[in-house]
């Protein structure tokens, strides 16, 4: 009865065979030798077991040791059947045979093929098809009339800003980026590729469609919205809340990186009767890895308009203050003062009676009062617009009123000076 006692996961085929064959033939011998009385629950329970590991091999994949397991299955059942007396024998808990339920083919459960009208339904043959993978998404969000309306509206409203100070003809080599149309086409390049997927997955970004819905998406609803204050502006603080998680990610030696979460399904042996016959289980392991999205983000947005292919003199990262504050730029204000300057410096180069430093003193002012690099782009661009003008006397007054020394002075004029030699101290320089 114990002939399945010693038999291991490693039991060659043949060896298994023979201990079923011996462990049957015991069990039979001692139900025989109890014809006619009550089983004894040794011999029960043995016939339990041997049952219950016989059914178990109906799950091997060997058809000759599958059959000799149902035929010495057969005999145990018949010999204990003869001896408990059959309905007797189940009314004291005896060992039935499990009916196995047969496995439908594949396909079984697929519903019948809809009919046509005045036509029978026909079923369908063989495994129902496979849908069809989704094609992978280039982007993270679904083009609808309103981002797409939003994408060409906020990427016109920036580039404007940024080529305020644009000046058609000048001898700077090469161009300032605020001077350089392609600088405003790489930036909005950037901003495509690299920087609307933050502004859609905003909650806040998207239910303004229901506030532009109804003006049909136009500019001038789009530029009313930017043109709020920041507390009020949901786009400019995305904008504003972006470039420094750029900046972050782009000077942080190592900056932290959220992690994903990634789930691979392996498959696990459990169970089993004796080390036999063990179930395979689905297990769904789940490792942490780097999330590295914003970073090659936050790489490809300044790679675009700061690379090494560009032609113009790139940005640095100490610009991006002037990056953040073009929502600060405003069209009318910055033309204004330009010409405001522009008209001070002829008034100072033409006439006699035009009071000395003007020009200069306005200048400082939009350097204190205005956006950020706002007053230095504008003496930047009236110094290449009002070439005669802006002459070397109004120069050095300009730039001796920030500093004493070279140093002082680049500090005070950091693009100012950028781009156009300090001659403060020099005597009458030509002109660029």
């Amino acid at each position: 009865m114990n002939a399945l006692a010693g038999l291991s996961p490693d039991t060659d085929k043949a060896t298994l065979m023979s201990a079923v064959d011996d462990a049957v033939k015991g069990i039979v011998q001692e139900l025989d030798s109890q014809a006619g009385g009550k089983v004894p629950p040794d011999v029960r329970q043995a016939t339990e077991k041997t049952l219950a590991f016989l059914e178990a091999c109906g799950d091997l994949k060997d058809p000759e040791f599958t059959q000799r397991a149902r035929i010495r299955a057969s005999e145990l059942l018949e010999a204990y059947g003869k001896v408990s007396g059959g309905e007797a024998a189940g009314e004291d808990g005896a060992p039935k045979k499990k009916r196995r339920r047969k496995k439908r083919p594949t396909g079984a459960d697929a519903k019948p093929a809809r009919a046509a009208k005045g036509k029978p339904g026909a079923r369908r043959k063989g495994p129902p098809p496979k849908a069809a993978a989704r094609p992978k998404r280039d982007k993270p969000w679904d083009d609808t009339p309103y981002t797409e309306a939003f994408t060409a509206n906020i990427c016109k409203y920036l580039r404007k800003r940024a080529m305020l100070w644009y000046v058609p003809q000048h001898k700077l080599t090469p161009t300032p980026f605020p001077l350089s149309t392609k600088f405003g086409d790489n930036l909005e390049t950037a901003i495509k590729q690299h920087f609307l997927h933050r502004f859609f997955a905003n909650r806040r970004i998207m239910v303004l469609e229901d506030e532009l819905k109804p003006k049909d998406y136009a500019e001038s609803a789009f530029v009313e919205i930017f043109d709020k204050p920041k507390k009020a502006n949901p786009v400019r603080s995305m904008w504003e809340d972006g470039l420094n998680e750029i900046y972050r990610l782009l000077t942080d030696d190592s900056p932290a990186q959220p992690k994903a979460v990634k789930a691979k399904t392996t498959t696990k042996k459990t169970g089993g009767f004796l080390g036999f016959f063990q179930k395979e289980e689905k297990v769904i392991e789940r490792e942490a890895e780097t999330d590295t999205t914003e970073l090659d983000h936050a790489k490809g947005f300044w790679n675009t308009i700061a690379g090494p292919e560009v032609t113009y003199s790139p940005p640095t990262f100490d610009d991006f203050v002037f990056l953040k504050s073009l929502f600060e730029y405003y069209p009318d204000q910055v033309d204004e003062e330009q010409q405001a300057v522009k008209q001070m410096l002829q008034q100072e180069y033409g006439s006699n009676q035009a009071r000395e430093g003007a020009a200069r003193d306005h200048l400082n002012a939009l350097i204190k009062d205005t956006a950020p690099c706002s007053g230095e782009l504008t003496a930047l661009w009236a110094y290449l617009s009002a070439k005669d003008a802006f002459g070397y006397n109004v120069f050095k007054s300009f730039t001796s009123s920030h500093g004493t020394s070279p140093e002082q002075r680049k500090r005070a004029l950091p693009y100012f000076l950028r781009w156009v030699p300090d001659f403060t101290e020099q005597e009458a320089p030509s002109r660029l």
